[in-house]
């Protein structure tokens, strides 16, 4: 929250849970690499993982250059260090450029006919960057992000249309990757409905689901009797509500 948003308006609270999310997927890179450890070695493995050291990990570019030279980030909203990489208005719509590197803004500003403002290195676009933004503001006004974003991307520049859910979701690349699993029917919900399913792909044997959420308890006794728990003792739980 301290890094996002305006020298106006900071902090602001990320838009999903993504130490949450990132913190089930690194849970999920340290179990396959503990099976596959096990399987060089023969020695199984406790695994200690906590929400604060992925949220580091996430910030790995400023954890890197706070300790080296103890500055610390500062909000910057859509503005990026670098004009090439950083978000603009566009004539409907908003661009995000990401020509990040030296190859990609020379490209960029090639494609807009605007070669004499390409740099030989970062430090030049850094101390460029307020006339560059300037520039690329007046001319990313002349067209629609979607015109844009067609423009750039038939010349290997990265760029895009910021897209809403909704827009995202109806994207047509979205809908052939298979990120998601319909489920026609589940216990306690009426309907169909789609869940994330995984964001890769196997060339065989792939991520996928079998079967729907459980309703909440729905396999209580049964995890309790692989733990060892006969039907009686699970009966008193369930009396003395300890389940």
């Amino acid at each position: 929250m301290a890094t996002t948003g305006t020298e106006d308006v900071n902090p602001i609270k990320f838009g999903s849970p993504a130490v949450d999310y990132a913190t089930g997927t690194m849970g999920a890179f340290a179990l396959a690499s503990a099976l596959f450890q096990r399987e060089r070695t023969g020695r199984g493995q406790r695994i200690d993982l906590a929400m604060l050291d992925v949220a580091m990990i996430l910030m790995s570019s400023h954890l890197t250059g706070y300790l080296r030279n103890g500055a610390a980030p500062k909000s910057s909203g859509n503005r990026h260090l670098h004009a090439t990489n950083s978000c603009y208005p566009a004539k409907e719509g908003l661009v995000m450029l990401g020509a990040s590197n030296l190859r990609q803004q020379r490209r960029l500003w090639q494609a807009l006919e605007r070669p004499d403002m390409a740099k030989r290195d970062n430090e030049e676009r850094e101390r460029d960057r307020d006339r560059e933004a300037a520039i690329l503001t007046d001319i990313l006004k002349t067209r629609t992000a979607d015109e844009w974003e067609v423009f750039f991307q038939a010349r290997h520049v990265p760029a895009a249309r910021v897209r809403s859910l909704a827009e995202a979701v109806r994207d047509p690349q979205f809908a052939t990757r298979g990120v998601t699993h319909h489920h026609g029917s589940a216990p306690g919900i009426e309907g169909g409905f789609d869940v994330p399913l995984a964001a890769f792909k196997f060339a065989h044997g792939g991520p996928s689901i079998e079967t729907p959420p459980p309703e909440l308890g729905a396999d209580t006794d049964q995890v309790l009797a692989e733990h060892g728990y006969d039907p009686d003792q699970i009966v008193a739980f369930r009396k003395a509500r300890v389940v």
